[in-house]
């Protein structure tokens, strides 16, 4: 089963490398143990026993030299491994003063030869910065093994949309979806956005998920359009900093909808205000690119994130999307209902439609219709769920 995601199984006593060896990746044990071994006064001595969760092998990715020491499987050990080239991709696209700090830090670590898989020199490490190299250590193994599991993940389909229902909180009717991304892990389960997401933005697989997302969602829309009777009805589509730096964007929306017959009336695309203050002058041309091409823009998560006036005068947006963390209170919170309050007024003075996020009851519906907020998502209108599923629960619309 783990051959399929590119996990690579040993029995115990099968030898992994080598000394001598030309190595070209690292290796992360995620099940069995492995002993290290170096070669002493004409024989091979064991030195260390790792296993579950520990990473070897790691000087290969900054070091083209022959492997100093060999590991062996002392029980049925899988391994996922870490090539080379996406440490370089990972480098390549760092800052290039971090880049250059990291390599000359990785070099240090190679020559003391005191913090590398295989310490023969005896070199003995204090507790508490073997315990803070392990911390990094630890990060930058789950940093790699999710860069390397989202590169099999678009290759073989384990991502997969959601969709969830925005609803006129006037008379409940869904005007729209937004689709949602989930990653079906294949040893973690589902995954949510927010635990993986991040390290595509840092290593520039946002681009090819993004994109991936954009032909997934409107290819779902000739489907998912049929649950709404909205006259205006959406489907809306999140975008990252990244993305809309981009000009290909542009392009790639246009080339998408033309390829599923779709409207770009009806393809909504949201932005976060991380996305303005990053890159304020790409973003602004970007967004004006993609208002020509008939797509709408909305601003999401209001009031998380800076919340400056200035973005909002700016930037061509059509829609706001108050965040949750305030709406879900407003039942209960005299302050959370005037947030909210005021900044339904806001969107309505600068011509904008309205989205309360986070709605969860009938009592929050009626307060934010009473702000004559215009629309409402949230577990009360319907949960996200996969096409599959909106075809049986919404299949008598």
């Amino acid at each position: 089963m783990f051959d399929e995601f590119d996990r690579e199984i040993f029995a115990s006593g099968q030898q992994i490398f080598k000394h001598g060896d030309m190595g070209d990746c690292a290796y992360l044990i995620e099940e069995g143990k492995v002993e290290v071994l170096v070669v002493k006064q004409g024989g091979e001595h064991r030195i260390r026993v790792i296993g579950k969760g520990e990473l070897f092998g790691e000087v290969s990715l900054i070091d083209y030299q022959p492997r100093t020491a060999s590991v062996k499987a002392i029980e049925r050990t899988v391994l996922v491994p870490i090539p080379r080239k996406l440490m370089e991709g990972l480098l390549e696209k760092s800052d290039p003063v971090l880049r250059h700090l990291l390599l000359v830090i990785l070099e240090r670590f190679r020559h003391r030869n005191d913090d590398t898989a295989f310490p023969e020199s005896g070199v003995i490490v204090p507790l508490e910065q073997s315990k803070r190299r392990n911390i990094v250590r630890g990060e930058a193994t789950q940093k790699l093994a999710l860069a390397h599991g989202m590169k099999r993940a678009l290759a073989r389909e384990e991502f997969q949309l959601y969709y969830q229902p925005i609803c006129n909180l006037a008379d409940g009717r869904i005007a729209g979806f937004e689709a949602l991304i989930r990653w079906h892990h294949p040893v973690d389960g589902v995954m949510q956005p927010k635990d993986f997401l991040w390290i595509a933005e840092q290593t520039g697989l946002i681009h090819e998920i993004g994109l991936w997302t954009l032909e997934r969602a409107c290819r779902d829309w000739i489907t998912v359009r049929n649950f709404t009777d909205y006259e205006s009805p959406f489907v809306s589509v999140n975008l990252s900093a990244s993305q809309l730096s981009n000009e290909m964007l542009v392009e790639d929306v246009r080339a998408i909808i033309a390829s599923q017959n779709m409207h770009a009336a009806e393809l909504k695309l949201e932005l976060t205000e991380t996305v303005m203050v990053e890159h304020p002058e790409a973003a602004l041309k970007v967004m004006h690119k993609l208002i020509e091409l008939g797509c709408s823009l909305a601003l999401d998560d209001y009031g998380a994130g800076h919340s400056g006036l200035r973005h909002l005068q700016r930037y061509p947006l059509d829609t706001l999307k108050i965040d949750g963390a305030f709406v879900e209170p407003i039942v209960h919170s005299a302050q959370s209902l005037e947030i909210v309050r005021s900044s339904v007024a806001l969107g309505h003075s600068l011509g904008m439609r309205v989205v309360a996020e986070g709605v969860e009851s009938e009592s929050a519906r009626a307060k934010l219709l009473e702000m004559k907020c215009d629309f409402g998502q949230g577990w009360f209108f319907g949960r996200a769920a996969t096409l599959q599923e909106l075809i049986l629960r919404y299949a008598k619309i």
